[in-house]
């Protein structure tokens, strides 16, 4: 009697995962550590997919403007005079100068600083020093930015530098109907850090597409996370894209005496007007009980977009990667990006973004429990307002506690990507995700979608 492989694997995939990829390729060091594959990538992959550029509230006018640098390419993007925004590659097309040196600004055009060449914010060229010496004909409205498909969604700059590319919404695929349900565009950017990493980009990637790590490397938010696989439910998308459901305020049942309290539950029941004796010694209640009263609060305080949220958004987290580079965490009233692009010239660099997006509530009903109206970041509890990006050399000041424990997971891997040691990865049925991610980084390299 034959055995179909593939259908006995599945039945043993960790959590209650959807579907199991086979290993369509090794994932070897020299993925984390070739040029000529890092090359690859940035032209077959980075080129081809929805990227976002930057947070819509950084750019709130007409004429406001931010750059995004990815790899060796530069990405202009121009609010418009509709509320649109556009984007352009950020080059002058007269002979190739950067046109735009700045992270951000405002302005009503941008001219060249190498022979003056002038464009307005729709790209079009409406100065040329010099027009009628052009043998071609004069270069006004003719010659004018490279444009590339941008959309706004989610409170997210979305740009792609494929002209021919598929709509945003396709590239999202099943993920979009997820991120409908919360309040994203009523979130303001409360965290801002970026930091050059020593180590390639995929390393970090990897790490969020697995939750294996989480018992060794983040032994602090078992208090607060159930972090037993067996509890957790993972989708993986056909469009590559992926997402893990952890149980939150729920004590991680790997741990058979965490039934006790904790501060951090006690925080979340004093807020939402419950009382933390009520659960003494019964810690594995308290997610149900906040759901519920979450449920009946949640309109009261602001927070209308609970009314179309499931339960278990209400207190768990809901930790999506969009592939290939971002990984986006949503819980009832924050979400956090992190994500890692490649490095201009090194595979053994890149560059990581953490930002926090965070929703106030009003709290008309007991406005004394919070009343400076303070908000979570990654680090502390903050005011609710927009940041500016803060630039950190790595390795001096914190990305968070959790962010660090991954930066230095990673940095040491990518140390070990260039021992003849390593063989290649060796995976868990709960690091399918992985072997995902790495599938389809060669299915765009080489047109096998």
């Amino acid at each position: 009697m034959s055995i179909d492989l593939k259908k006995e694997r599945e039945k043993i995939v960790s959590g209650s995962a959807n579907v199991f990829y086979d290993e369509e390729v090794k994932i070897t060091g020299e993925r984390y550590t070739s040029h000529s594959f890092m090359e690859k990538e940035m032209d077959k992959v980075w080129a081809k997919v929805w990227n976002i550029g930057g947070w819509s509230n950084e750019i709130p006018e007409s004429g406001d403007y931010i750059t995004h640098e990815i790899g060796r390419e530069s990405i202009l993007m121009v609010r418009q005079e509709d509320n649109s925004i556009k984007a352009f590659h950020n080059v002058c097309p007269h002979r190739g100068n950067r046109l735009v040196h700045d992270d951000n600004g405002s302005s009503p055009s941008f001219t060249c600083t190498y022979h003056g060449w002038k464009f307005n914010n729709e790209g079009i060229l409406v100065y040329a020093q010099d027009e009628d010496d052009f043998p071609q004909g004069n270069p006004c409205g003719k010659i004018n930015l490279t444009e590339i498909p941008c959309k706004i969604y989610g409170g997210f700059i979305w740009y792609n530098m494929d002209e021919n590319c598929t709509p945003l919404f396709d590239f999202l695929g099943e993920v979009k109907k997820y991120f409908d349900m919360h309040d994203l565009n009523g979130m303001k950017r409360v965290y801002y850090k970026v930091s050059e990493v020593p180590f390639n980009w995929k390393a970090l990637r990897d790490n969020f597409n697995e939750s294996y790590h989480l018992p060794m490397t983040h032994p602090q938010i078992i208090d607060y996370f159930d972090d037993d696989y067996k509890n957790t439910d993972f989708e993986l998308f056909n469009t590559g894209h992926n997402l893990m459901k952890m149980k939150g305020c729920l004590p991680s049942l790997r741990d058979k005496g965490t039934f006790e309290m904790n501060e951090k539950l006690e925080g979340d029941l004093l807020n939402w007007n419950l009382n933390p004796k009520d659960f003494d010694g019964k810690a594995h209640l308290v997610r149900e009980a906040l759901q519920k009263q979450k449920r009946k609060l949640g309109s009261k305080r602001g927070f209308d977009h609970f009314e179309r949220m499931p339960d278990a958004w209400l207190t768990d987290a809901f930790h999506f990667n969009i592939f290939p580079g971002t990984s986006i965490t949503f819980t009832a009233e924050v979400c956090t990006l992190q994500r890692t692009e490649p490095h201009p010239t090194d595979p053994n660099k890149s560059i990581y973004d953490h930002w926090q997006m965070a929703l106030r509530a009003t709290d008309s009903e007991n406005p004394e429990t919070n009343p400076t109206m303070l908000v979570a970041s990654p680090e502390d509890m903050v005011e609710w307002k927009e940041v500016d990006k803060h630039v950190v050399i790595f390795g001096e000041e914190t990305l968070s506690d959790v962010a660090d424990q991954d930066l230095d997971r990673s940095s040491a891997q990518q140390l070990g990507f260039h021992s003849r040691g390593f063989k290649g990865a060796y995976l868990s049925g709960q690091e399918n995700r992985v072997q995902q991610f790495h599938n389809f980084i060669d299915r765009y390299i080489y047109d096998k979608l």
